[in-house]
């Protein structure tokens, strides 16, 4: 077991360096962050301006609508600035020179397929939040295995999405999980590697925030809180990086054959 902990470790590692060649790129995520954030409280800021508050808690109309939107505008931003990783990623992995600027470029030619997946997304979920919260117990199972499965299935999607030549969102589906099928063990142990590892960086800043929450006062309470915050965005940061690199390194161990990035010293079928 701690070997497999050992090789998560090390394939985060061998994924952040990758981006040792270009530094400047690891300000993607961080708009990532930005631009979810700025968006969310935009539209809290117009709920808050029109009195619709009291409408979202009440009005099951207007509760979907906005988990509609949140789902939408998340899952589009978000897969717009992982999609500029994935490109830059795919050229270092090339030995091309490559920017923040041509990463976005990137992601900006693939913005109508960015902007159908998102509102395909966003339907689903909020199709599935419907049945969660109207059928009990079985809209709950159905929930979370549909989710499995479909994370699963959408494992490749972003990567397909930017290096694949496909432009229906039915062939990239069938891509992604045609891949995903061919490289599930090290997609599973490589995904989970990362996440375990920061996971383990996240703790300290949600044990920090936690105690400038419940048991600190004044300046004190207030540096917890701000340092624990700061501690959980730098590993969601590090853990969007260092995924997208690894998806985009199986995706081309699955497409080519080619071991690249962090696998380029060791076996990725050899993970499982």
């Amino acid at each position: 077991m701690t070997s497999k902990y050992r090789r998560g470790f090390d394939i985060t590692r061998d994924s952040l360096r990758v981006f040792t060649q270009e530094p400047s790129l690891v300000i993607l995520p961080v708009l990532s962050l930005l631009a979810v954030g700025s968006a969310f409280a935009v539209l809290a800021a117009i709920a808050l301006q029109q009195g619709l508050v009291a409408s979202l808690v009440t009005n099951d109309l207007y509760q979907y609508g906005a988990m509609f939107c949140a789902i939408a505008i998340s899952s589009s931003v978000a897969t717009f600035f992982n999609a500029a990783v994935v490109h830059c990623a795919a050229q270092l992995f090339d030995g091309n020179p490559t920017s923040v600027r041509d990463g976005l470029a990137a992601a900006w030619r693939a913005r109508r397929q960015i902007a159908v997946w998102a509102v395909v997304a966003a339907t689903l979920g909020t199709v599935l939040y419907i049945l969660d919260e109207k059928f009990g117990v079985v809209g709950s199972l159905t929930r979370a295995v549909f989710n499995l499965a479909w994370a699963l299935l959408t494992f490749f999607i972003v990567p397909v999405i930017v290096l694949d030549q496909r432009r229906s969102l039915r062939r990239q589906l069938r891509r992604s999980g045609s891949l995903f099928r061919e490289t599930w063990g090290e997609s599973v142990s490589a995904t989970l590697g990362v996440s375990f590892t920061f996971l383990i960086v996240a703790l300290p800043g949600v044990v920090l925030a936690a105690l400038g929450y419940f048991s600190l006062d004044g300046v004190l309470a207030t540096g917890a809180l701000v340092g624990g915050g700061g501690i959980v965005v730098a590993a969601i940061v590090g853990s969007q990086t260092a995924s997208a690199i690894v998806r985009t390194a199986l995706y081309r161990y699955a497409t080519t054959g080619e071991q690249v990035g962090p696998f380029e010293e060791r076996e990725p079928d050899a993970l499982w």
